[in-house]
């Protein structure tokens, strides 16, 4: 309390200081007034600072003192909007939790996890249903749970429940089933009512624990359907997130009401609700009139962005991009694209400084690697393929592959181009990239598929069913798995591997990364697997995106941003941070 008084008595001496000066003779010269001047603008910025050090000196009292700094407001509905093919149609524990857009998000607000990657910058790990873990060789894991949680219908959370999950949620879909969650049978044990040890079938040696981004059930619940949890239609998602489920009418509507008995406090909006939109306009008209608040993923298209700068109650939010594009090159096909130096040649023939502009409106970086940039991991040292048609042109003269009839197109460099009719700016650049690459003689067909028939085309395909395909993912900071895009079908990546690349090394390198406990080597193996797949392009990494998020800031304010925008799969912290105004 002396140090506010002592300010206080700084302010009035400042003010008496400043009302003295201007109550001075005026001055007569140059020089004079200058220094009244610099006096004057000396005490203000005293008295500005003064008046800022007793604003935040009171907020710290307050909160010494038991009371918050600023009352945030509880209550409101967030309404979130979807486009129909984002939409649900089950709430099913199957694949569409993972690779649907309102899946993903959808149920890290009803299902607590053990624990949860924090918000940018950091994305450090924090603790949730556990409060704390140990391993001392990367395989076998020991966590310990909070004592304080419990599910929607009141039953307690135990070690019974993770232990369950982690049993049988890798079996109830091929979705679930990754390295850091697949265990040696008969390994999960219930240690007491709140510690879990199970043992994974491979060591992970990542700063990351066991059992990320997976969805801790209820036992008593989901027991009964443990054959066959896809059985279970999962009607009311009892799950111990921060939200209950209020209403779900598949393919339109999640309702959800917060959890007032969270053991992390309830959050503070009433009410979400995912509703579905049967196009992008339609999306987009339901943001400008108030009635949605926000887009749920994916946010809007450069183009649209331009319509909400500057409309009132409006802000445009750009983040950095989770997903990264690149071209998926079919090595299994007899086609020249076996051939390491056309992959090179096409890849120099891309001005992707262009496509950047044209297609996506300047809202994107270019990208080499699986890794972003910001991340720790990344190899800095990667050939970068920049734009080049002079060293494409030689490339291609020097294999041998001539244009015999002078029509401006090489002999038998003629290949199909996939991309889905959804993806609108992927289209464009698609577009570009067929011209760009006629300059340098390589005649591309464009094929458009719907987004079912392309992802049956890349992801489940008969081997000659396409030649190259205009490819997206969004890795993550966490984004270890994305390398089982590389796999080698020998090594199991029969499902990821879509360019059906095989390379002994990689396989070896990966299997060791994974298993590697010690950071410094094990960003080495990373650093050696980015440069397999740069050096031998079975996949030509091209650029990232970026994440335009219109939102409405009449009614809350809070929107948490990470790379991927205010709404991902790796960013639920809008729906937990988020407040009335």
């Amino acid at each position: 309390m002396r140090t506010k008084k002592g300010l206080l008595s700084l302010l009035v001496v400042a003010l008496l200081a400043l009302s003295l000066v201007t109550a001075c003779p005026a001055p007569t010269t140059t020089e004079e007034v200058e220094q009244l001047n610099a006096t004057i603008a000396d005490l203000e910025a005293q008295l500005a600072a003064a008046n800022a050090t007793i604003v935040d000196l009171e907020a710290q009292l307050a909160a010494a003192m038991g009371e918050p700094a600023e009352e945030i407001a509880y209550g409101g509905r967030l309404d979130v909007g979807f486009t129909a093919g984002e939409g649900l149609e089950t709430l099913l524990c199957d694949s569409n939790w993972q690779y649907t857009e309102m899946g993903c998000v959808f149920w890290p607000l009803v299902y607590d996890q053990l624990w949860i990657m924090g918000p940018a910058p950091d994305y450090e790990v924090l603790p949730m249903l556990a409060t704390s873990w140990e391993t001392e060789d990367g395989i076998t894991w020991t966590f310990y749970l909070r004592e304080d949680a419990v599910f929607h219908d009141g039953v307690p959370v135990t070690a019974e429940d993770v232990a369950f999950t982690i049993e049988n949620l890798p079996n109830a879909d091929p979705a679930w089933a990754f390295t850091d969650i697949i265990t040696e049978p008969g390994s999960v044990k219930v240690i007491d009512d709140y510690t879990v040890e199970f043992t994974l079938e491979q060591s992970i040696g990542t700063r990351w624990p066991a059992a990320y981004w997976a969805p801790i059930l209820p036992k008593h619940i989901w027991e009964p359907y443990t054959d066959d949890m896809l059985s279970f239609s999962n009607d009311e998602a009892i799950g111990s997130g921060p939200y209950k489920l209020k209403e779900f009418k598949a393919a339109q509507y999640v309702w959800f009401e917060a959890n007032e008995d969270y053991w992390g406090g309830r959050p503070y909006l009433d009410e979400v609700v995912f509703r579905t939109y049967g196009s992008e306009d339609a999306q987009y008209m339901a943001l400008k009139s108030g009635e949605a608040d926000m887009i749920g993923y994916l946010g809007c298209s450069a183009v649209a962005a331009e319509d909400f700068i500057g409309l009132e109650d409006m802000e445009v939010i750009v983040s950095p991009g989770i997903g990264l594009q690149w071209l998926s090159f079919n090595l299994y096909k007899d086609t020249p694209l076996q051939d390491l130096e056309v992959r090179k040649a096409i890849m120099y023939g891309i001005d992707r400084d262009r496509v950047i502009e044209m297609a996506f409106l300047g809202y994107a970086q270019t990208a080499d690697s699986f890794i972003y940039p910001e991340v720790a991991e990344h190899n800095p040292n990667l050939p970068q393929y920049a734009y080049d048609v002079d060293l494409a042109n030689e490339i291609l003269d020097n294999a041998g592959y001539l244009d015999s009839d002078g029509d401006g197109m090489r002999d038998d460099l003629t290949f199909e181009l996939l991309a889905p009719s959804d993806w609108t700016d992927e289209l464009k650049a698609a577009t570009l990239i067929k011209e760009q690459l006629a300059e340098i003689g390589i005649d591309i067909s464009l094929t458009v598929l719907d987004l079912d028939t392309y992802y049956e085309y890349i992801y489940t395909p008969e081997e000659e069913e396409y030649e190259i395909a205009i490819a997206t993912e969004e890795p993550g900071p966490h984004g270890e798995w994305m390398w089982e895009f590389c796999r080698s079908y020998e090594a199991g990546g029969e499902g990821w591997n879509t360019a059906y690349w095989a390379n002994p090394d990689f396989d070896e390198a990966l299997d060791a990364m994974l298993a590697e406990v010690d950071v410094e080597q094990r960003t080495a193996y990373l650093y050696e697997m980015q440069m397999l797949m740069a050096e031998d392009l079975p996949y030509g990494v091209l650029y990232r995106p970026d994440l335009i998020n219109p939102v409405r800031t009449d009614e809350f304010e809070g929107y948490v941003e990470t790379m991927g925008g205010i709404s991902t799969w790796i960013n639920p912290w809008t729906y937990f941070e988020l407040h009335l105004k």
